[in-house]
């Protein structure tokens, strides 16, 4: 799990999915008739919560920025967990706070 952060202990289930399924989930459980990156659902019980993240979506953009695959599949379940640790990107400052906080977990496990 991330260090640090206060994320209450449990099991993590990730569903990897291509476009058409993200945008489907989204349309269905957040009302949002678009694709996207990564959604994240808190569970109850023993499971901390589930990441649904779209692999074509993490392929476009890795292309795009000429990074490996997995380093934008690693960002989407770190912004994930993030999410499920109650943090939000729903404003501009909100969001540099996230995305520099999911930044230096990403750095960390460069070393």
């Amino acid at each position: 799990m991330i260090a640090g952060e206060r994320l209450r202990p449990g099991d993590l289930s990730i569903a990897f999915v291509d476009r058409a399924t993200m945008r489907r989930v989204n349309r269905r459980f957040l009302r949002h008739d678009f694709d996207t990156d990564v959604l994240s659902f808190p569970m109850e019980g023993s499971m901390l919560g589930e990441l649904v993240i779209s692999t074509d979506c993490a392929l476009k953009e890795a292309r795009k920025r000429g990074l490996p695959v997995i380093e934008e599949v690693s960002r989407y379940v770190v912004h994930g967990i993030l999410h499920l640790g109650n943090y939000n990107d729903d404003t501009a400052e909100a969001r540099t706070r996230m995305w520099r906080k999911q930044e230096s977990y990403l750095k960390k496990k460069k070393r």
